[in-house]
């Protein structure tokens, strides 16, 4: 007789390439009014992108809290070395840099507002 616990299968759920955590994009838009003053839309961050570059232990949990939404990420932090700024990342010769807005913004049209 084979006993299996709930545990168990869990575990190979989660190994497993078929059924384990994949996140594509990530729209981050928590500070969407602050964005679109600037002319700026929501981020769309291209996390399976970085999967296939980087280990999850290369950003998580020393550069980012692996849990959505407990990263307060603004453009300051960025310039200061952290978030996506972080040395190695976008402040560095390794990737595009910070000033490339329309690499993860997406830009808003002007309004004709008068």
């Amino acid at each position: 007789m084979i006993r299996v616990s709930i545990a168990g299968i869990l575990c190979w759920l989660i190994a497993s390439p078929a059924f384990g955590i994949d996140v594509i994009d990530m729209v981050l838009d928590s500070k969407v009014a602050s964005m679109n003053k600037a002319g700026l839309g929501p981020v769309t961050y291209p996390h399976k992108l970085h999967e296939q570059i980087y280990k999850c232990e290369d950003c998580h949990p020393s550069i980012f809290i692996d849990k959505r939404g407990a990263n307060d990420i603004d453009m300051q932090k960025n310039i200061s070395d952290q978030a996506c700024g972080a040395p190695g990342c976008h402040n560095s010769a390794y990737a595009f840099p910070l000033y490339f807005c329309d690499k993860c913004h997406t830009v808003l049209e002007p309004t004709d507002e008068k």
